[in-house]
């Protein structure tokens, strides 16, 4: 572990709070890098130096002229994991300051665990939040399935049971976003309340807050981004914004492009909390901002080229409209039957999900609608 400047600080603040002696914390080179003087931070302490130098259990030093840049009073070493990593100084008569000596050297090591346990936590927890937005935003486990598993082991993280998105926005009373810092703290006090669901997980982006929820029904989630809704409004008074997906069982993906839907409808209507349904996807659809369904498409389809989107699309509304035959779809796009079975495996290919199995349909359902939605507008 390195002695910053910051965790310096921190220990400064602490023990002046327990001692009114001035104390002093140097790093490996000896300089002074906190201090309850600022005068002296940046100067070298001789005493830490010789410590440093010699690996002493202490140093006393009697006179402010008996090392340079240091005064009287006594000096230990920190250890973290049976290294040095610092030294840490009281300044007075050493009758006075003695007696502290081991007491400021012990507490310092137990801050320094506590803030390393701490550092640690947030570095899982960064990297658990990474790996949860690749998963939803990305193809990492359709690229590398083994990989992806095996992270999600170390992590401790369950990606084979099925996962119900819900997402939300916040916005202040004139309707802007929320500073970052709110921000924060509005996903510290989501991210309690996830936890205690079981099996639920929770991250956020630049612009949304994205809890993953173990499956349960419409009055169970509803209840829940209630219960999110007032512990945020009440405490930060924003307003809140949520989508949630449908109950049915769907790829996580799907599930976060569902309750994202649901949020957009959210953001224009009176009612700010909205479950993502087939029966409302028409209105739910006209609802959304012409970017958003370029977006949606553009993900869906992997930045395909337009000219491939509209080629897609042309060949699964056939394909559909003929409840999956592939003999008559082929006679219908007159194509052979193993030209319509290449295109068909070129769009799962593309987009992850095979249009063939029944399970998946409804996914490439929205597209077409999303598509031609886009279209009427041009119109």
């Amino acid at each position: 572990m390195i002695l910053s400047k910051i965790v310096a600080q921190q220990i400064v603040d602490q023990l002046s709070q327990v001692i009114e002696q001035n104390i002093n914390v140097m790093d490996v080179n000896g300089i002074i890098i906190s201090s309850t003087d600022p005068v002296r931070v940046g100067t070298v302490h001789g005493g830490a130096v010789r410590i440093l130098r010699e690996h002493l259990q202490d140093l006393i030093i009697e006179s402010d002229d008996e090392y340079p840049g240091a005064k009287n009073g006594i000096n230990l070493p920190i250890s973290f994991n049976n290294e040095i990593i610092g030294v840490i100084g009281i300044t007075g008569k050493s009758a006075e300051v003695r007696k502290y000596g081991q007491i400021i050297k012990k507490m310092t090591e137990i801050l320094l665990l506590d803030t390393y346990a701490r550092e640690q936590k947030t570095i899982e927890q960064k990297a658990k939040d990474r790996f949860l937005e690749e998963w939803v935003f990305g193809r990492y486990d359709v690229n590398y399935p083994q990989e992806f598993k095996l992270r999600a082991e170390t992590l401790g993280l369950d990606t084979e049971s099925f996962k119900r998105a819900l997402v939300f926005s916040v916005k202040d009373s004139a309707q802007h976003p929320v500073s970052d810092r709110i921000q924060t703290e509005i996903s510290h006090r989501v991210r309690e309340i996830v936890d205690t669901l079981g099996n639920s997980y929770f991250f956020r982006t630049s612009t949304l807050f994205i809890a993953l929820l173990a499956p349960c029904g419409d009055d169970e989630i509803l209840t829940i981004a209630e219960t999110i809704s007032h512990a945020i409004q009440d405490r930060f008074h924003v307003k809140l914004y949520v989508g949630i997906d449908s109950p049915e069982e769907k790829p996580v993906r799907q599930s976060f492009r569902n309750a994202n839907t649901a949020l957009q409808v959210s953001l224009k209507s009176q009612q700010h909390i909205n479950i993502y349904s087939m029966i409302n996807l028409d209105i739910s659809i006209s609802s959304m901002v012409s970017k958003y369904k370029h977006a949606y498409l553009t993900d869906f389809f992997h930045q395909a080229d337009p000219e491939d989107v509209e080629e897609y699309i042309h060949v699964l509304r056939v394909f559909y409209e003929c409840d999956g035959s592939i003999g008559e779809a082929s006679e219908k796009l007159f194509v052979h039957k193993n030209t319509l079975q290449y295109r068909l495996n070129k769009i799962a290919l593309v987009t992850g999900y095979d249009p063939r199995k029944i399970s998946l349909a409804y996914l490439f359902s929205v597209a077409i609608k999303i598509y031609d939605s886009l279209k009427a507008e041009k119109e």
